[in-house]
């Protein structure tokens, strides 16, 4: 069911029921690119004064990182709509996030639908369950963590709703459309 490659990048191709997890290809930047310019999800994810171009976004989603990560596309009945990434913290993310750093497995995520029509029909918390029976299953995490904007009440309400709890507020934690945002720090534990 899961397939696990020894690197730093490790690869993904799950199905469960009417959903894909499948890792990203540099076939899939047309698809970040269609969803980096729409406004409605730049409005959510990294802000509508960000400008990507294929080459930003090819050099982006290609750069490699200095921990365990997975780059991930979410199908919905074969149709690409939206894009997660999965990371096991390292030393400075900790201090990043404020979390304690106590020889436990954590993983933090990020994730978008890129196509607005598949917003609230459940399909993210599907995703996210999948997620974490994933990193259950495979990495053996203990808790993974989410960071979403304060002004985003429903992502916070997806994540709730699959177990996520507020464990702290992260003031000023990212910078967006200009301007430093507050977050909450959520936690799952696995």
């Amino acid at each position: 069911m899961y397939n696990r490659i020894y690197s730093k990048r490790r690869h993904i191709d799950i199905t469960d029921g009417d959903i894909r997890i499948r890792s990203m290809t540099d076939e899939d930047i047309p698809l970040m690119l269609k969803w980096l310019t729409d406004g409605r999800v730049l409005e959510f994810y990294a802000g509508r004064d960000t400008r990507y171009s294929f080459e930003t976004l090819k050099s982006h989603y290609s750069e490699e990182w200095d921990t365990v990560y997975y780059k991930i596309i979410l199908e919905h009945k074969g149709n690409a709509i939206g894009y997660g990434q999965i990371y096991k913290l390292n030393d400075e993310m900790y201090e990043e996030y404020h979390y304690p750093q106590n020889g436990e497995i954590v993983f933090a995520a990020d994730q978008f639908i890129g196509e607005p029509e598949y917003w609230n029909r459940g399909i993210g918390t599907k995703y996210l369950q999948t997620v974490l029976d994933f990193l259950k299953t495979v990495e053996n995490a203990d808790a993974v963590i989410l960071d979403p904007h304060k002004s985003n009440p429903r992502a916070i309400r997806a994540y709730e709703k699959v177990g996520f709890k507020i464990i702290d507020e992260l003031p000023e934690h990212e910078l967006f459309e200009g301007k430093r945002v507050d977050c909450y720090l959520m936690e799952f534990r696995i």
